[in-house]
């Protein structure tokens, strides 16, 4: 499982860095200051950030706007159900649970949870992911489902 916690800052994002900085007027000193606060002392240089640090302080420095928010929610949402959906195609997860009521479907997602705490890039509750850790997360339950049909079709043969 590949993560995004120690991999050095991508040039695509130290651009995109240095362009939000001059966007909003910081000098080198702010920008130093303001790098050497978030990583909490471990560095002042953009290029000792990792790649999900720089991912964090591009988001925290370009905030939505609330047009985008209300969109990144409702994509979130629907990122989530088809999280939820796909959890009942896979042996591990939901498959053969129902979601009939509301303890049901808090129970099925407290499993998911528990999985994503475990299992998922972002080591969290699904839940508590962003989109982009939804829309990782997707994917990775996606190729989970394919592995798991291509295993029942190998075993029937």
């Amino acid at each position: 499982m590949k993560t995004t916690k120690n991999k050095s800052i991508t040039s695509q994002q130290l651009k995109a860095l240095h362009a939000t900085f001059h966007r909003i007027g910081m000098d080198d000193d702010a920008r130093h200051g303001c790098i050497y606060e978030f990583t909490s002392g471990r560095t002042a240089s953009s290029r000792e950030l990792t790649m999900h640090e720089a991912r964090q302080l591009l988001e925290r420095l370009n905030p939505p706007d609330e047009k985008t928010r209300a969109m990144q929610l409702a994509e979130a949402k629907s990122v989530f159900r088809d999280i939820y959906r796909l959890s009942f195609m896979i042996p591990q997860l939901n498959q053969g649970f129902t979601s009939d009521s509301e303890d049901e479907y808090r129970m099925n997602v407290a499993k998911l949870n528990m999985w994503a705490r475990k299992y998922s890039k972002a080591r969290k509750d699904v839940t508590a992911m962003k989109l982009w850790e939804l829309q990782d997360t997707k994917k990775q339950l996606e190729a989970w489902m394919r592995r798991e049909e291509k295993k029942q079709k190998n075993e029937t043969i």
